[in-house]
């Protein structure tokens, strides 16, 4: 599955064979702690300055011939290469490592709340994009694709990774990187983007504030470099994407919309969780991520997956696949997404028989999608699907179309 190749349509700002190679590494042994070491490795020139990035990694207990699967670890915004998520993985027997992408050190916090900068730093993230008035290569979403990348160089470098069973995982703005990169770094055999997704332009928040608030002809530019849809139709790699039902930040409707168009794996699962919050330790808590990283590293016991969806009127039909019986399915309806970021999500009642699920639809939902959880606890999402009833009662520029 890795060292996929495809046809490039436009040029690119990175040069990819170059950052498949393993960069120049610098450890810092009195930043590390136990079994999770620092380091630095050498990043991309900024300014026309040389950069390092800091990160910690970790290697699980192995006998001496056996390969480990491995996982990239990609913050979001206030975060920083955090030492525990390494050591969760690596407790869970990956090879880890997690890098720091504003030229921070994940040390004791400044007086004014901010992780410390090092000398050899690349740029900060500005708000969303706020630095598009820089050269493309002193922006900070070129350095962050770039580090996420020389990062997972790192990794498969180690002798005791299995280089085919290296997957990425990010959170929030961690999460926009990730299912940009799903599409970019061809080596890849995963990837779970939580939280953050695509067509960030098309989002009535700040997100989308921000686009139109560029140049028309910026915005077009940074929708086709560092929006992630822009590489969806090349990321045919496994990828799981995780949502909190009322995230703030990123509206279900563009989640499910990048789901569908990053869709080209049948193993690539959406999971819509209720009650999850937003942060790094709720990110990386679904029992879910773990589930289907050691589905596609290790050949475990794969998450369920939709099959497919009948609609006939308002009713639907649903086949799943699932090694694990069916416990629990739910449809979640809406009866108004005027705004994305205040839905009320009602619930109907869905008849269960084996592995297909039969709902009747609400004559006033205008969207809807079902919830499914299998024995195991672990819970997958179809997309969410709009109603006739929808476009009486929103705009076309509502739904983001």
């Amino acid at each position: 599955m890795t060292n996929r190749n495809y046809n490039r349509t436009r040029e690119l700002p990175w040069d990819f064979t170059l950052l498949a190679q393993e960069p120049r590494i610098y450890p810092v042994p009195e930043l590390s702690l136990g079994g999770v070491q620092a380091m630095y490795y050498e990043g991309l020139p900024y300014q026309g300055k040389t950069t390092r990035v800091f990160a910690y990694y970790a290697l699980p207990v192995t006998s001496e011939d056996e390969k480990v699967p491995g996982i990239v670890l990609v913050h979001g915004g206030g975060g920083t290469a955090f030492k525990e998520w390494v050591q969760l993985w690596a407790d869970k027997g990956y090879a880890a490592i997690a890098m720091d992408l504003e030229g921070h050190l994940p040390t004791e916090k400044t007086s004014d709340g901010q992780w410390p900068r090092h000398r050899w730093g690349g740029p900060s993230r500005e708000g969303v994009f706020a630095d598009y008035a820089l050269p493309l290569e002193d922006q900070w979403m070129y350095h962050a694709i770039a580090n996420v990348t020389l990062a997972h160089s790192v990794l498969r470098s180690f002798p005791h990774v299995n280089p085919d069973a290296v997957g990425v995982h990010g959170i929030s703005w961690g999460g926009i990187v990730t299912s940009a990169i799903a599409g970019l770094d061809r080596r890849l055999a995963f990837a779970i983007p939580v939280y953050g997704c695509g067509y960030l332009y098309e989002a009535s928040n700040q997100y989308g504030q921000a686009f139109a608030t560029m140049p028309l002809n910026t915005a077009e530019q940074l929708k086709q470099l560092w929006d992630p849809s822009a590489y969806f139709k090349q990321a045919d790699l496994p990828m799981l994407w995780v949502n909190w039902s009322h995230d703030p930040h990123f509206p279900l409707h563009l989640f499910s919309k990048s789901y569908e168009a990053s869709r080209h794996s049948e193993h690539s699962v959406l999971s819509v969780q209720f009650n999850l919050g937003h942060s790094h330790s709720a990110g990386w808590k679904p029992l879910e991520i773990y589930r289907f990283a050691d589905q596609i590293a290790r050949a475990g016991q794969p998450l369920p997956r939709i099959e497919v969806i009948e609609r006939t009127g308002n009713q639907i039909s649903v086949s799943v696949v699932s090694e694990l019986p069916l416990e629990r399915a739910e449809l979640r309806y809406a009866e108004d997404v005027t705004d994305w970021f205040q839905v009320e999500w009602l619930v109907q009642d869905v008849q269960l028989a084996g592995q297909r699920l039969q709902a009747e639809i609400p004559l006033q939902a205008v969207a809807f999608f079902i919830q499914v959880t299998d024995a195991a606890g672990s819970l997958i999402s179809t997309p969410i699907q709009l109603t006739d009833a929808v476009q009486s009662s929103c705009s076309g520029e509502e739904m983001g179309r």
